[in-house]
């Protein structure tokens, strides 16, 4: 819908913005769009392409290193206040042993 017209879009759900990064960004790594066009030939199982669009190896996303998503995503799971690593976890542990 054209914004200019005066129109609302309504989009039922959400989406991280790094996951529509992912998403964009796989169409423009060349490794990753060979391995699609072999997943579509189907002598490769472990890939695959889900109804959301994005690229998969198993169940984990293929994420391309086009400008720097790799390390948007991994600021993202070490300073997010909504995220723990896990190795904070069995520190925490642990310490409540010692402690």
């Amino acid at each position: 819908m054209d914004s200019t017209k005066g129109g609302v879009m309504v989009h039922n759900g959400s989406e991280s913005s790094l996951v529509v990064d992912v998403k964009a960004n796989q169409v423009h790594d060349p490794i990753l769009v060979y391995l699609e066009e072999v997943v579509h030939k189907k002598s490769v199982q472990a890939f695959s392409q889900g109804g959301d669009g994005i690229f998969r190896y198993q169940v984990r996303f293929c994420v391309s290193n086009i400008d720097d998503l790799l390390e948007k995503i991994m600021t993202e799971a070490h300073s997010s206040w909504y995220s723990i690593h896990p190795r904070a976890i069995k520190m925490y542990r642990a310490l409540r042993e010692a402690y």
